[in-house]
């Protein structure tokens, strides 16, 4: 008798103890798959919108198809994403990209990613593993429309004419003046405009009044490398390349293979700049003194596969560097760094992942202001900032798989059952 409310007791105990781990694992995936929405009304999913499951992949229209069109409403190239506006939903998504993203034009050629500019229709491919996104492309079902003058504004009607054609707008179309959004109503004689539609519909306006054009020539010692104009515009260098710049004056810095300079330009609306990249190669080679700021103790750093001692400024050469940071305590941080100037500070926060896009935008300032390298993939605010923000949340997606994982054994040891730990 004893014997039987022994083994009864002893199922009820294993009952309990699988219910409750069930319950935080149920938690878990929950929590797993949580996305949160920011006062600009992007919304940020933990990892990327290609991570939720099958089941709600089917149950949840948020997930993209592949031939799905978006607009492109931002391109950070700081922090290296592009911000899109889903038309199924209404609502606006922010994907990443990094040195391995291929930009396609809207005839399938290569292109910068200086060439997606706000307003233009586009597609992406899948995201990789690390939360990147492996391809976009400017969609070649829509019209673009440049340097329009001759237009006119019928907001009884939602029309837009222009010449003597004319063209619907919706609540969908949205009207850019530089990082403003502004109404179709806002726009006025004098202004130059870019216009993206399909058929009769117009889908986006550009106000390009205020942009010049910077023209470079003799840019192969250069190409493959970026440029950087202030602190905010970075650009892989292409053959003869041209992009289109809001008007103002900036720091151009070039640097590739211990070559590299900077000068001061100036862009005027409406306007070509021409800068010759052959007077920015200096006599080569050059070298940037860089100080390295990581907050692990036990931290070892690599650079381009060799272990560096970082208590003193490193010296390396103008142009890119892979720079690798190891701890027993950490996921190993990987990042390219980008050496154009004689000196930096790069922050590299594996701690405190809310702290480390300060000190990423720290890295930034102090490389701006102290003529430093802007680093990683174009900068060091790429560097941390991405570090913050996208390592943070990868970070966090892969402590939470670790977690679930964990789980899932313990319950798999305690039941028979595959199907309530199947993926």
């Amino acid at each position: 008798m004893s014997y039987t409310k022994d083994m009864r007791r002893d199922r009820i105990k294993k009952t309990i103890t699988y219910l409750s781990l069930l319950f935080w694992l149920c938690l878990l995936v929950a929590c797993g798959q949580q996305e949160e929405t920011t006062d600009d009304g992007v919304t940020y999913f933990h990892h990327s919108i290609a991570d939720r499951n099958t089941q709600e992949t089917q149950e949840n229209s948020t997930e993209t198809e592949k031939s799905e069109e978006f607009l492109l409403t931002a391109v950070d190239q700081i922090q290296e994403s592009l911000q899109l506006y889903r038309y199924a939903d209404g609502m606006e998504y922010r994907y990443y990209y990094g040195t391995g993203t291929r930009f396609y034009d809207k005839y399938g050629n290569r292109t910068p990613v200086t060439s997606f500019e706000p307003g233009l229709l586009v597609t992406i491919g899948d995201v990789d593993s690390e939360g990147i996104l492996t391809e976009a492309r400017i969609s070649d079902q829509a019209w673009v429309y440049d340097n329009i003058t001759r237009f006119s504004v019928n907001p009884d009607l939602d029309m837009l004419k222009i010449g003597d054609g004319k063209y619907r707008y919706t609540d969908d179309t949205i009207v850019f003046s530089g990082d403003k959004r502004i109404q179709m109503t806002d726009l006025s004689d004098g202004d130059t405009l870019s216009v993206v539609g399909r058929d009769k519909n117009i889908l986006a306006v550009r106000v390009t009044t205020a942009q010049g054009t910077l023209a470079l020539s003799n840019t192969k010692l250069f190409e493959g490398s970026f440029l950087q104009l202030g602190t905010k515009i970075f650009a892989e260098i292409t053959p003869d390349m041209e992009i289109q710049v809001p008007e103002g004056t900036y720091e151009l810095r070039v640097a590739n293979d211990g070559w590299g300079g900077s000068t001061e330009v100036t862009i005027t609306r409406g306007e070509t700049t021409n800068v010759d990249l052959d007077t920015l190669k200096g006599e080569g080679p050059s070298y940037g003194k860089v100080q390295f700021v990581i907050d692990a103790k036990d931290a070892v750093l690599s650079i381009d596969g060799k272990e560096t001692d970082y208590e003193k400024p490193v010296k390396l050469t103008y142009g890119s560097h892979t720079i690798t940071v190891y701890s027993s305590d950490y996921d190993t941080w990987k990042r390219n760094l980008y050496v154009n100037s004689e000196k930096s500070t790069v922050v590299i926060n594996l701690a405190d992942e809310d702290s480390s896009e300060t000190g990423s935008s720290q890295s930034s300032s102090e490389s701006s202001s102290q003529s430093s390298s802007e680093s990683s993939s174009q900068s060091s605010s790429q560097g941390s900032s991405q570090s913050s923000s996208e390592s943070s949340s990868q970070s966090e997606y892969k402590n939470r798989q670790e977690e679930l994982d964990t789980l899932k054994d313990l319950i798999s040891s305690m039941t028979s059952s595959s199907s309530l730990v199947s993926k």
